[in-house]
């Protein structure tokens, strides 16, 4: 789900974006004197989601670092590149850029800020990217609901239909053998039998009684406001979405087939929104 969020405390502006994703993933800029805060930061973060891309941004007021430079190492180091350069013969002398590639050893920051300021600005900043998210995640979760209602009226009218597929599978079966067989002399009532096992074969009716146990599943899930049911609602249309794909593939009725790819299309869509949840 998508959020932003700013705050300014103390010497720290921080600010915090929130994209779609199916997996947590996280990319913090923080100023080099403050690498030692990312872990805490991260946890925080892990603590309140559970997918989306997750950017941090955290910038110190003008004026107020303080960078100290280690001259001695510094003029150690450039003696040790000319050195390696001559035992190379390299004929360039090292330059400052070759030197700042090495800059973590020989340049450090001091801050002395209040890390209790960068805190409350973290904390504000993810407190405005959550409300966001919610709202979102709320409007959503009434779309699929609604989707998910449509789910429950294609289902029960293909378990409607049942009945009147199940003779029409029958009589089709029945007619096909009789065709087939009509020099052979068969038995009539073994071609009922046999229309009757083929018949059987095609039944619909433990995948559409399956599909309503998902479905009532997933009206639990959203009415129950689980913030991070975006996983399990992905694993749910995977289930929901076989079933469809069986149902499409053991009946040939247009009247049942008609609503089977009408109901896979709804659970697509329902796909492409959980794919916005946590």
């Amino acid at each position: 789900m998508t959020g932003f969020g700013s705050s300014e405390k103390g010497d720290f502006r921080v600010e915090i974006r929130s994209l779609n994703g199916r997996y947590l993933e996280m990319n913090l800029r923080l100023p080099c004197g403050l690498m030692e805060q990312e872990v805490q930061l991260r946890n925080i973060i892990k603590e309140k989601f559970a997918r989306g891309r997750i950017d941090v941004f955290v910038n110190i007021k003008a004026g107020k670092r303080t960078v100290n430079l280690d001259a001695r190492v510094a003029k150690e180091l450039y003696a040790r590149l000319d050195e390696l350069r001559r035992e190379l013969q390299i004929a360039e002398p090292p330059s400052m850029a070759e030197l700042i590639v090495l800059k973590d050893l020989f340049l450090s920051e001091e801050s002395g800020y209040d890390l209790a300021s960068l805190k409350e600005a973290f904390d504000e900043a993810l407190s405005k990217v959550e409300a966001m998210r919610q709202n979102e995640g709320r409007i959503i979760g009434e779309d699929i609901s609604f989707r998910a209602d449509i789910l429950e009226r294609l289902n029960g009218e293909m378990k409607e239909l049942l009945p009147k597929t199940a003779q029409a599978l029958r009589e089709k079966f029945a007619a096909k053998i009789r065709a087939m067989m009509a020099e052979a002399g068969i038995d009539e009532v073994r071609v009922a039998q046999e229309a009757a096992v083929l018949a059987e074969k095609a039944d619909i009716a433990e995948e559409l009684t399956r599909i309503t146990g998902h479905l009532e599943h997933m009206k639990r899930m959203i009415n129950g406001k689980n913030d991070k049911m975006g996983r399990e609602l992905d694993f749910l249309l995977q289930e929901l979405n076989r079933e469809a794909n069986t149902v499409g593939s053991k009946t040939g009725e247009m009247e049942i087939t008609g609503r089977d790819i009408q109901f896979k299309t709804e659970v697509e869509r329902i796909r492409q929104q959980a794919q916005n949840l946590q």
